[in-house]
């Protein structure tokens, strides 16, 4: 398969916006088990286990800027074999541009958030560290802008799909986000703000429970449609799906969860400052600011120009309050919210047990792990409350050499502490990856990674790769 595959990218005809890269990589770990910042954020392209030897190609053609209509693609095989083998597609969609607006189709790597990509531990909803499910999208690749581009709007809105590798299957994703920017692109000053917004809804048990009040089949009709897209409580604007339940009618369809995010950006003859913060919603508490501390806050430095050290980043991930009291802003406020007391248990679903995960990786901030995931083991729950320091670095060494750090240590558990006494276990993780250009085609990586802890198997993990960009 992968033979004919070569076979085909290389008699493809040439075109100046086509681009084909092949990646080599060799994974070994004194564990066994491939270090937290190795594998993270990687869009699941890096195994949990090792050793192995890895392939990845890549396809893919980009817009061209002249033209208002056009197109492009982006395909990416990955391989791995060893103490797992796998091969998947990390990547394959298609994508129509008019203007500053694009329809996309397939698998595509994406973050949804106000922050720093480059850097960041993980968005807190959607941060790239699963691999992409498939969605048909219709959205703003980047901020329109009006009023003489004082304003910037940036949407998106998507329709996906789920894996079947829970109890539920047919389960189905509504996704929609909305970002705005006040200040010209140019502007020394700009701030920011939006939302993003995920559910899952639908479905049926793929092993019926009989219980007499389970369900087993989640209604997934227009109607219901409606219902997940508005976030209505009020039932009576469209007729309910004949299989609706009693929890969708004294709540929303499906499960919700999204961030807040707001930013500022300041940017000076040196680089740019810029603050973040994504705070985490999952129930209604969220517009009481009852959990108003929970969610994530970064502080990003970045130089222009080639520098040993070129951008910092400092991030805190903090999910303890989980509704269980109010924030210091919703009592700077004086608001109350009526399920005040009533835990949100972030990223994990309730009753539908599936959680915010696909193909085993987590879809928001990869910090809030799978039990499964951890030396702890079990599979009971997620271990949702967690305070986390995290700094991420890169620079130059010299002109061909760069180099990137991730550094994290935590404090998580799955209940509150100190309303719920229970276990709570350290980690601390750290990587560094350094990148040497052989020349324009050729880069060689090496990538060292440690963890420590009590969350992760104490690991010291290599891995060195080769990639070579064909055209």
């Amino acid at each position: 398969m992968i033979l004919t595959f070569l076979l085909f990218i290389f008699s493809a005809p040439v075109d100046t916006n086509d681009h084909i890269d092949v990646e080599l990589k060799a994974l070994a770990s004194d564990s066994k088990s491939t270090p937290f910042w190795m594998r993270s954020l990687q869009y699941g392209s890096v195994p949990l286990e090792n050793p192995g030897l890895g392939t990845k190609i890549s396809l893919s053609r980009t817009y061209n800027p002249l033209r208002r209509y056009d197109w492009k693609y982006g395909l990416e095989v990955n391989t791995w074999v060893g103490s797992q083998n796998t091969l998947f597609l990390t990547e394959a969609y298609i994508s129509g541009r008019r203007g500053g607006w694009e329809l996309w189709a397939g698998r595509k790597k994406e973050v949804y958030g106000l922050g720093d990509t480059t850097l960041t531990s993980g968005f807190y909803a959607w941060s790239g560290n699963a691999l992409p499910m498939p969605k048909i999208q219709l959205g703003t690749p980047g901020y329109l802008n009006i009023f003489n581009q004082w304003i910037g709007l940036k949407m998106s809105y998507a329709h996906g799909y789920f894996d079947n590798r829970g109890p539920l299957e047919n389960v189905m994703l509504h996704q929609k986000s909305l970002y705005g920017r006040i200040g010209r692109p140019d502007s020394r000053l700009n701030l920011f703000g939006g939302l993003n917004h995920q559910v899952q809804w639908g479905g049926n048990r793929i092993v019926p429970l009989t219980t007499k009040r389970a369900i087993n089949v989640y209604p997934s009709s227009l109607n219901t449609y409606f219902y997940v897209v508005t976030v209505l409580k009020n039932k009576h604007w469209v007729a309910m799906d004949p299989n609706t339940t009693s929890d969708d009618t004294d709540n929303q369809y499906g499960n919700h969860l999204g961030s807040f995010d707001i930013a500022a950006e300041y940017k000076t003859h040196w680089g740019r400052v810029l603050f973040y913060k994504q705070t985490a919603y999952e129930q209604g508490a969220a517009f009481n600011l009852t959990p108003a501390d929970d969610g994530l806050t970064g502080l990003s430095v970045r130089l222009d120009g080639q520098h040993l050290i070129e951008g910092v980043l400092v991030e805190h991930l903090y999910t303890g309050n989980q509704g269980l009291y109010r924030s210091w802003i919703a009592k700077l406020f004086n608001t109350v919210d009526t399920h005040n007391g009533e835990k949100i248990e972030y990223m994990y679903n309730g009753a539908r047990s599936t959680g915010w995960w696909y193909q085993a990786d987590e879809i928001g901030t990869p910090l809030i792990m799978r039990d499964t995931k951890t030396i702890q083991g079990g599979n009971q729950f997620t271990y949702n409350a967690v305070n986390v320091i995290y700094l991420g670095m890169r620079g130059h060494i010299t002109e061909d050499f760069d180099w990137v750090f991730r550094g994290s240590r935590s404090i998580q558990t799955h209940l509150r502490p100190s309303r719920n006494p229970v276990p709570t276990f350290q980690q601390q993780s750290y990587s560094l990856r350094v990148n040497r250009i052989q020349n324009e085609r050729l880069t060689y990586s090496f990538h060292v990674s440690y963890d420590q802890g009590e969350m992760l198997a104490a690991s010291l993990g290599f891995m060195v790769s080769a990639r070579y960009q064909i055209k």
